[in-house]
């Protein structure tokens, strides 16, 4: 819960102006899809459709809108790390990155099935990431046709937190696999009465959304399985060189695919992602690390979250930095904190990820679990009540002595914030004690975290999903 006031970026009317214009462009300019399935769900709601354009209007975007549930409850296999989707900071793994780095400064252009499974038991035990698996890595050594099976089965079988599916899909029908695999887990009936994933869908900007996007959108909602939206056009890119004119552009997107979800299932969640970034002009690539970025970000959010009264997630945590150093650190906390205090619902990339969502790293993983406790204790803000006013321990200690051996300092010395990773000794205790730079710290907790890790699902199922995968290859 964020118990602070959040920024406000933008005015009502500002808001209003912004959700205006988006209309204007969803009626007038339209958006491509590029399925006709899609395109015929939407005609029959009331679209126009114009070759592959369709033509939204204001009463279809109304409609749909107030359909959208405000939070929704994601499920896990172990009920108690089941997560509200709406009202909480949830965390989710980072998606997308190529390259896999050590704490020796080596960087890896391939990723192994065993690599990807070592990331979900490192998840598992980080208590501020509150979901697994994902696409954090791509392993190349397991078959491209079912790659997202085996990553998903490893995360089944190692995590217990709810399940990410992987993005690594080509089609419809390949969603539909990996839902095949929760209902091997949890019974097909489970699974049309409860949330345990969603799907990612992309469009492509500006205005565009691909027949994989639709089939994505179409597929998950069809079985009652909750749509993430990302819409991340680049300013000066693939969106306007102005801030506030790729807001609108991404706005706009998210609408449209929020539509096409609803006309599908009417109620389905939706969860429209802040994950707008900074064309870097000079390099002709995308800056996730600027602070153009973060406030793209931050007014994304404010429309989601206040105008649209929907659940928000961001791509935020991230770093452009090529190594974990003092230029990750506080990259990650800039985009991380700004958002938190904008009251996001959910995060991605911010564990672990370098270089501009290229890079993934084991031991930054678990350093930004402590970063992450830090802004989850922030944002959780300072209690106010009769005890904690002190009054009474106030007028109680005389002037000038110790509040050290009050009945108020025993009883609550221990339970203030400390860290796993960051070194609060004093000088002359660090130099009498362990002065391994942080990464190479980090590497041991890695280490133990793997080594100790044991498989969570029963055998029986576990040779159930085996068997599905085989049968898929």
């Amino acid at each position: 819960m964020n118990w602070f006031a959040k920024p406000k970026f933008f005015s009502e009317e500002q808001m209003n102006d912004i959700h205006s214009k988006s209309l204007d462009l969803l009626s007038t300019k339209g958006v491509i899809f590029k399925s006709e399935e899609a395109r015929k769900v939407l005609e029959s709601s009331g679209a126009r459709v114009d070759g592959e354009i369709v033509y939204i209007p204001e009463t279809l975007v109304s409609k749909c809108l107030e359909r959208v549930p405000s939070s929704f409850r994601m499920d896990a296999v172990n009920p108690e790390r089941a997560v509200t989707i709406g009202g909480d900071l949830i965390i989710h793994p980072a998606g997308g990155e190529v390259f896999l780095k050590d704490a020796d400064e080596n960087r890896y252009s391939s990723a192994t099935i065993a690599n990807f499974s070592d990331l979900q038991k490192i998840y598992q035990a980080c208590d501020n990431i509150n979901m697994t698996g994902y696409q954090p890595l791509s392993p190349d050594d397991v078959p491209l046709k079912t790659r997202g099976l085996h990553c998903l089965y490893e995360t089944m079988l190692y995590t217990d937190k709810p399940w990410l599916a992987p993005m690594d899909y080509v089609s419809g029908a390949d969603k539909h696999r990996e839902l095949q695999m929760y209902e091997i887990v949890f019974g097909s009936d489970y699974v049309k009465d409860h949330y345990l994933s969603w799907s990612i869908v992309t469009p492509e900007s500006p205005l565009q959304y691909s027949e994989f996007s639709c089939e994505s959108i179409m597929e998950y909602a069809g079985m009652g399985q909750p749509v993430a939206l990302v819409s991340a056009p680049m300013s000066g890119l693939t969106g306007p060189i102005h801030l506030l004119g790729t807001i609108i552009l991404s706005n706009t997107e998210t609408l449209a695919g929020l539509v096409l979800a609803q006309c599908v299932k009417p109620g389905v969640p939706v969860l429209p992602s802040a994950s707008l970034t900074y064309g870097n002009m000079k390099l002709a690539t995308w800056e996730c690390a600027s602070p153009d970025s973060s406030l793209m970000l931050a007014g994304a959010i404010q429309m989601y979250k206040d105008f649209y009264h929907l659940p928000a997630r961001a791509q935020t945590g991230v770093t452009s930095s090529k190594k974990v150093d003092y230029q990750a650190g506080y990259e990650t906390m800039q985009s991380l904190l700004l958002t938190a205090l904008m009251d996001v619902d959910v995060t991605s990339q911010s564990a672990g990820s370098l270089e501009n969502l290229m890079t993934i790293s084991f031991e930054k993983t678990v350093i930004d679990d402590e970063i992450i406790a830090r802004v989850r204790r922030i944002i959780g803000g300072i209690p106010y009540n009769d005890e904690t006013s002190s009054m009474d321990i106030i007028k109680e200690v005389p002037h000038g002595e110790s509040f050290l051996k009050t009945k108020s300092t025993m009883k609550n010395f221990r339970k203030g914030w400390a860290p796993e990773f960051a070194d609060w000794n004093n000088y002359d205790l660090w130099q009498k004690q362990d002065q391994t730079e942080i990464e190479k710290r980090a590497q041991r907790r890695v280490r133990e975290i793997i080594d100790n890790a044991k498989p969570l699902l029963d055998a029986s199922t576990a040779k159930a999903l085996q068997d599905f995968i085989a049968g898929n290859e």
